[in-house]
């Protein structure tokens, strides 16, 4: 049975929604790992790492970030494999020789993501301040005008959209960073109508980057 470590913050977009669907579906275990607590990371099938309200953007890197980026250096170093979500797509660019930089203003949009193969994938949540301008040494498989949004590196993956997020899942966390209901609201109706194709998306990403 495959097992995944998962590594987020204890109070806040910590939820791992749709992934943990496709998780338990798909048959995997997984293990919740704090960064408060700075883990030792045990071996596992995959290392999910989450979002975060702190940043790794040039200018604005959080003290404890380089700690955890060493970690996941480590950790995709030894080929194992990686999804960084939002936060976590930001510190794999950031590890890979990319850059990270601060936008004007938060960009919070549902939309369809366009693949490098002509492909989209998606609906999803793009909800960031940070923005990944470049990729290092990793592949960049999806990219918007403002910013890239998925990159690769073998086994390592890193997504700029919330792909866990499904409205419920987005509500809770709008309300939870005190953003107003006018800003989430819109966003939550649509990933509502949504739904189907929203978790059949995060569900076709995940069995090709964790399969």
């Amino acid at each position: 049975m495959p097992h995944a470590n998962v590594l987020a913050h204890r109070q806040i977009a910590n939820e791992l929604g749709l992934i943990g669907q496709w998780l338990d579906v798909r048959g995997w275990t997984h293990e919740r790992m704090w960064r408060e607590d700075f883990p030792v990371l045990p071996e596992a099938d995959a290392l999910i790492v989450l979002g975060s309200l702190d940043s790794v953007a040039s200018g604005h890197c959080a003290g404890w970030a380089p700690a955890e980026m060493s970690l996941i250096r480590e950790w995709i170093d030894e080929g194992h494999r990686y999804l960084g979500v939002c936060f976590g797509a930001q510190i794999l660019a950031s590890i890979l020789g990319g850059k990270v930089d601060r936008r004007p203003r938060f960009y919070r949009k549902v939309e369809e993501i366009p693949w490098v193969d002509g492909t989209a994938r998606g609906p999803w949540v793009l909800w960031h301040e940070d923005i990944i301008t470049s990729a290092g040494t990793a592949e960049v498989i999806s990219e918007l005008p403002h910013a890239i949004v998925a990159l690769r590196s073998g086994n390592a993956w890193g997504v700029q959209p919330h792909i866990e997020l499904d409205a419920s899942g987005l509500e809770r966390l709008g309300r939870a960073v005190g953003a107003p209901p006018d800003v989430w609201s819109p966003l939550v109706t649509e990933l509502a109508a949504q739904h189907a194709r929203v978790r059949q998306a995060t569900f076709d990403f995940l069995d090709a980057a964790l399969a």
